[in-house]
């Protein structure tokens, strides 16, 4: 992809994000919505921390069998 459509691709994506970010803030449940994403980001970083540290192990095995 060239520079011009990469350009044009991540306007595409800030202008969705903007108008995801308004529709949500001049939503009448916007604190239901903010309670699920805040949910949502506790459950994901849980998954990084999770693959991070299965990862580690992963690493000290082969280290110990490399040994």
């Amino acid at each position: 992809m060239n520079k011009t459509g990469s350009n044009l691709l991540f306007l595409a994506i800030g202008a969705a994000l903007g108008a995801a970010v308004g529709y949500i803030a001049a939503s009448d449940k916007k604190e239901e919505w903010l309670k699920d994403i805040n949910s949502l980001v506790d459950k994901v970083k849980g998954n990084v921390k999770h693959a991070a540290a299965r990862g580690l192990e992963r690493i000290e095995d082969l280290k110990n069998n490399a040994e």
